[in-house]
């Protein structure tokens, strides 16, 4: 191989690696650090929820150039990864298929209830409909929380890879 291509592999991968660091790891810091911890650091909830809403906003900008970079350097290292025999038998095609299946679940769980919810509860705040707020809240507390699950899930299904 030439010498080039094996820069290109290494860099790929950490480019991957540090990506997902990014993602999960921010994702895993939203949920479990910033928005408990919002609830002691700002008592008018609706206040709090603009707060954490305009830096979920910001996250999420984050996010997306993530996935799209995770997604990239994922099928470019699966190509050069992957063992040629991948149809030949074994699990590795079992693994691929998981993948991309979850990847697929994850970014529709993102880009359609988390964005939906996300937009509810800017309003509901923006409005001071603590009720309506509530309500949203717990779907999208579920739905975040599925999320960190595929993500985790995701993460496994690499590591077996």
């Amino acid at each position: 191989m030439y010498p080039i291509l094996e820069v290109l592999k290494y860099l790929f991968i950490w480019v991957h690696l540090f990506s997902a660091i990014l993602f999960i790891g921010g994702s895993f810091f939203m949920w479990l650090v910033l928005v408990p911890g919002s609830k002691d650091a700002i008592k008018d909830e609706a206040e709090r929820t603009i707060i954490v809403a305009k830096i979920s906003k910001r996250f999420a900008k984050l996010t997306w150039m993530l996935l799209a970079t995770l997604i990239i350097t994922g099928i470019v290292n699966a190509i050069w990864y992957i063992p040629k025999n991948l149809y030949n038998g074994g699990y590795n095609i079992y693994l691929v298929i998981a993948m991309v299946i979850s990847t697929a679940v994850l970014i529709i769980m993102l880009y359609g209830p988390g964005k939906h919810y996300g937009k509810l509860i800017a309003k509901y705040a923006r409005k001071g409909d603590l009720e309506s707020l509530t309500n949203v809240r717990k779907k999208s507390t579920l739905v975040s929380y599925v999320n960190l699950a595929i993500m985790v899930f995701i993460t496994i299904i690499a590591a077996l890879m």
